[in-house]
């Protein structure tokens, strides 16, 4: 099985040096917005030889900060999203990894400032949210537009589903976004009907998910083809908290059936030994 750490899990800045140790752990490396901005970062990894790279999200890490929302109807979150978008997607192609995942949208226009803040959220004002089901719309477009993109590259384009907790539907943002469920992202894939689109599942983002809108995360599993890498990290079901990895993490039964898919630790702030540990953790599932 293949697997990747997420650059979040080293306290390093220097690509050069995290991917040196991913090579010596013998697992694949996920770059993501654990890197603050730097002129030249996206020109490191380009020169980087390493095999087994990944790009997630939010990286190249952009100078002024913004929010990454592919189903903003805000003209200018969507204009910079869509560009950080493609140019991720160039970078991909560019040291020859099969994919670039994004996180899927959400209902609401939102400065940088408001991510993590369900009050501030909550007291958005109207010209600020979005409906659902027009969100959803200029979700699919968006996604339509860059797989097209991504195509054109030999690039496919994963959508990560979106976490929803407990505070943040008692803060009445409930429908604020979009892919929390396994039948919503399920009914979003087929209707989109493009092979070059999956999904990557965040089985952390699943249990909290799961645990606030009451279904049952192990659906996740059972959408087919659609399915195409996963995130790996737990919590305690309340907030989305990126711990370890272990042997009773809940979705631990249903892996063996994804032993191909990519699999990304999405731990953060591990030691050198950490990292090795959470290494043999999952690879222990499959021996």
């Amino acid at each position: 099985m293949p697997i990747f750490l997420s650059s979040g899990a080293f306290a390093s800045h220097s690509p050069v040096e995290i991917a040196a140790e991913c090579e010596t752990l013998g697992v694949g490396l996920e770059f993501t917005s654990s890197f603050p901005f730097r002129a030249h970062l996206e020109s490191e990894v380009r020169q980087l030889r390493a095999p087994s790279l990944l790009i997630h999200n939010y990286f190249p890490t952009p100078e002024i900060p913004f929010v990454l929302n592919l189903a903003a109807t805000d003209p200018q979150i969507r204009t910079e999203s869509h560009a950080l978008c493609r140019r991720a997607i160039e970078l991909t192609a560019a040291i020859g990894a099969p994919f670039y995942s994004v996180h899927s949208g959400f209902a609401m226009n939102l400065t940088a400032e408001q991510l993590g803040q369900p009050a501030q959220q909550a007291a958005l004002g109207a010209d600020r949210c979005i409906d659902h089901e027009t969100a959803n719309h200029a979700f699919r477009d968006s996604v339509a537009e860059l797989s097209s993109f991504a195509k054109s590259r030999g690039v496919g384009l994963l959508l990560e589903n979106n976490v929803i907790t407990r505070k943040q539907i008692a803060a009445g943002r409930a429908d604020s976004l979009l892919m929390t469920a396994p039948s919503e992202c399920r009914q979003f894939l087929d209707d989109l009907a493009d092979p070059n689109v999956g999904l990557l599942l965040d089985v952390a983002h699943a249990k909290v998910s799961a645990g606030a809108l009451g279904f049952d995360p192990a659906g996740f599993f059972q959408i087919g083809k659609h399915l195409r890498a996963l995130h790996l990290s737990d919590n305690d079901g309340e907030a989305d908290t990126n711990q370890p990895v272990t042997r009773d993490s809940w979705f631990v039964p249903h892996l063996r059936d994804c032993r191909e898919l990519p699999m990304v630790v999405e731990v953060y702030r591990l030691t050198t030994e950490t990292r090795q540990q959470q290494r043999d953790v999952v690879r222990s599932f499959f021996s």
